[in-house]
């Protein structure tokens, strides 16, 4: 080299490839992730399965859970279809904005071969590399919104324009769409930012009353629907973070293990790789408090983790998932490279590619096995739907009361109109005609509880007919399915 220009001219364009193909070998992974589903013979879970009954209703709110996600899957399913490919390139879509903000985020703070590290470091957190591909919906979009918007607040350190400000707000107001419990990652950013004082310096001005207006405007919507129905957006989620009541010595002591074995299942094995490499690299890893950045993601973490803290300790915290704390954990290895900014280089960056690559050959894998083996993630719910169809051609609508259930057979007949019976019973919907509820499984008792559920709700019901049939064979690859029906006609009232 003749000048320092030129080799840092040239280091610089290398660094640039390795981070473009870095990115096009993400995309080429989560488009295998969206083939390998697509085909794959697994049935819908839970939080799929809502997803996919959502599309018959476009509405403000949805219960429990914030109705961004099926906003975004609305008009996709309206132009290309109910069915797996789709609900699949949506889901992928969104984790690979997960992994893309992150990248973006890092790469001013620690350099590509730093940010190239905290990317790929995100297929080591289960419930981002594993869970995501199983069952999530929510807590997916919220992630995929949290990384984008810690992007965006790091280009706010640099160039606080308006445009930025107004992407900022809306950013974390189509966050707090996405699952509620992404106002702890705002915490999170706002403390962070509040604490050190360069961050507030360059963060906290004139321009930041644009980003709170854009916040305001874009939540206005679901905001005064969830005004008006606080106590049903609320209800499940208090259930399940009381779990079950055992006083208050007994919730502190319940929810100080499930916090501390959350926080463990989400960090594992994350914490292994970067243990080894900080033993491996140990001569040259200096803590680096001093540096803004990183004081900023000590506080980040302190913050919401405190209040979270005060939660348990006064009994109103008593359960605890990994994937609940996913908003603002997944920063971890930006965090832990911006506290030991030494390890933002070249031979860390590739020791963690290769462990990466080895997960991110594995997932797919155990992914694929697991929909062809495991016995709860096949069933022939087509076959089930060719039969009910076939059965009963009357039929006006469908009622479940397993939402799995009700979700599956809607994807393979979207001409039906499908309800989940406990949404039925409480929000009673206009049905009429004959009405056909069923119980997949082995449990006679739950049909007969479902259908004087419905009787009651539905005064005018007179039950026409009860029976039960099976549907493909338990040796078969897709096992079988014992159905137990009613059907009720139901009268305008």
């Amino acid at each position: 080299m003749r000048d320092d220009g030129t080799a840092t001219a040239s280091e610089h364009q290398a660094e640039h490839k390795a981070g473009t193909r870095f990115l096009l070998a993400l995309a080429g992974y989560f488009l295998l992730q969206v083939v390998l589903r697509a085909s794959s013979p697994a049935v819908l879970k839970l939080d799929e399965a809502e997803a996919v009954l959502a599309f018959q209703h476009l509405r403000l709110g949805y219960g429990s859970q914030p109705p961004l996600y099926f906003w975004l899957q609305w008009p996709l399913f309206s132009l290309f279809g109910v069915n797996l490919l789709v609900l699949s390139v949506q889901k992928n879509l969104l984790l690979f904005g997960t992994y893309l903000g992150v990248f973006c985020a890092a790469r001013p703070l620690v350099g590509v071969h730093g940010a190239i590290t905290a990317a790929a470091s995100l297929v080591l957190l289960p419930p981002i590399g594993w869970e995501a591909q199983l069952d999530q919906t929510h807590s997916v979009l919220a992630t995929c919104m949290a990384a984008l918007a810690l992007w965006c607040y790091v280009g706010l350190l640099k160039h606080g324009g308006v445009l930025r400000y107004a992407l900022f707000g809306l950013l974390i107001g189509l966050g707090l769409q996405s699952k509620y419990n992404f106002a702890v990652f705002a915490l999170a950013l706002m403390a962070g930012s509040l604490v050190v004082p360069e961050h507030r310096r360059a963060v906290w001005n004139r321009k930041a009353w644009i980003a709170l207006a854009v916040l305001m405007l874009s939540l206005a919507p679901h905001g005064l629907w969830l005004v008006d129905h606080l106590e049903l957006a609320t209800r499940a989620t208090r259930a399940k973070m009381l779990g079950d009541a055992a006083g208050h010595a007994g919730n502190v002591a319940r929810g100080v293990s499930r916090l501390a074995g959350a926080i463990f299942l989400f960090a594992t094995p994350l914490w292994i790789v970067y243990g080894w490499i900080g033993w491996r690299h140990r001569e040259g890893a200096r803590l680096r408090l001093d540096q803004p950045h990183a004081r900023f993601f000590l506080w980040f973490f302190v913050a919401p983790f405190a209040c979270i803290a005060a939660l348990v300790l006064a009994g109103a915290l008593a359960s605890m998932k990994p994937r609940w704390l996913q908003p603002v954990l997944f920063p971890l290895p930006l965090a832990f490279l911006a506290i030991f900014p030494a390890l933002a280089r070249r031979a860390v960056c590739r020791s963690v590619l290769w462990v990466a690559a080895a997960f991110a050959i594995v997932i797919p894998a155990g992914l694929s096995a697991r929909a062809y083996l495991g016995e709860d993630t096949r069933a022939p719910f087509a076959e089930l739907s060719a039969q009910l169809m076939q059965r009963f051609p009357q039929a006006q609508a469908l009622v479940a009361d397993r939402l799995t259930d009700a979700g599956n057979l809607y994807l393979h007949n979207p001409a039906w109109r499908v309800f989940h019976l406990p949404e039925v019973v409480r929000a009673r919907p206009v049905i009429r005609g004959d009405v056909l509820l069923i119980h997949a499984g082995e449990d006679p008792g739950r049909t007969s509880a479902g259908l004087q559920a419905f009787l009651h709700a539905y005064r005018s019901g007179v039950l026409r007919r009860r029976g039960r049939f099976e549907v493909g064979k338990r040796q078969d690859s897709q096992g079988a399915i014992r159905v137990e029906y009613a059907l009720v006609s139901v009268k305008e009232e």
